[in-house]
């Protein structure tokens, strides 16, 4: 069996005063789902344009999501709980790039968390922990994913899975996880999860290689090293990476020109992020392949 049942959306935490509320009325949401894209959809149009979008969160889907409400023409506020938001995921020099594209189009709440939310007809406040306030028509909460496993995996640390992507605790079941609700642990590079379309697509073909010659019906496809495109337009630019940049432990800068990063891993490139860089990022992605395929 492969377990591939993807992820939800990481909510706001319980202890927020008026969270609940704020959700009932609909005017605190994800997006993560149709039902979500309509429900914001829906309160948009019922809204004066331009309406005042509230986005937490300071990851890509945050980051294109508020580029995309700029472009509509609404008044857009993005609250991060991180002072450089993106750094963990795509690097120092990646995220404060589209910082100072944000300041530009937007204004910015940074290293700020709500403490509560008070919703009235037609619009809510947000009270953040610096004492300041947040007013809009709609909030967006964009603080990624979690895993959506099913049981007995139902916890909130998803489905762990060895480098081959193979159960770690049913040796020799024949489960498999891949995508959004795998933990994956890799003896080289860590524990590690991505919830991306393209890995998840990735992980799903590998875990099914696995498992063909784990039968006995194809060859070892070796150890699962993550090496796929993701890309989010941003203001007007395309930020294009390949390979999970969130695990390296060095970057370095490969042109400023367009940007381009190269992450390294024990002194050995294992994902590449750029700006308006797609080209580059594409031959670097080819040198993570023939890397990976070389050590296999």
């Amino acid at each position: 069996m492969i377990i591939a049942s993807g992820s939800r959306p990481r909510t706001l935490d319980e202890d927020i005063l008026g969270r609940d509320q704020a959700i009932t009325s609909g005017r605190l949401t994800t997006l993560h789902s149709l039902s979500d894209a309509r429900r914001v959809r829906d309160h948009l149009a019922a809204t004066t344009h331009p309406a005042r979008i509230l986005i937490l969160g300071g990851g890509l889907v945050a980051a294109e999501t508020a580029s995309l409400f700029c472009q509509a023409g609404h008044d857009v506020a993005l609250i991060a709980r991180s002072p450089l938001p993106g750094a963990t995921a795509i690097g120092e020099h990646a995220a404060q790039r589209l910082l100072d594209l944000h300041r530009t189009q937007l204004s910015t709440h940074l290293g700020r968390t709500p403490r509560a939310i008070r919703t009235q007809p037609g619009h809510l406040t947000i009270d953040l922990d610096d004492g300041t306030r947040a007013e809009g028509n709609l909030a967006i909460v964009a603080h990624g994913t979690v895993p959506a496993a099913p049981a007995p995996w139902t916890g909130p640390d998803g489905i762990a899975v060895d480098d081959h992507l193979r159960h770690l605790h049913t040796p020799g079941q024949r489960l498999y996880a891949a995508g959004g609700v795998a933990a994956h642990h890799h003896h080289e590079l860590g524990t590690y999860r991505i919830d991306h379309w393209d890995d998840a697509t990735a992980q799903g073909a590998h875990a099914a290689s696995t498992l063909l010659h784990d039968l006995g019906l194809a060859n070892d496809p070796g150890p699962y090293v993550p090496t796929s495109l993701f890309s989010a337009r941003i203001h007007g630019h395309t930020l294009t990476g390949a390979g999970h940049p969130g695990l390296a432990d060095a970057a370095r800068i490969a042109s400023t020109d367009p940007l381009l990063i190269v992450h390294e891993r024990n002194g050995l490139p294992i994902a590449a992020t750029g700006l308006d860089a797609a080209p580059l990022v594409l031959q670097w992605r080819n040198r993570l392949f023939t890397r990976t395929s070389s050590a296999q």
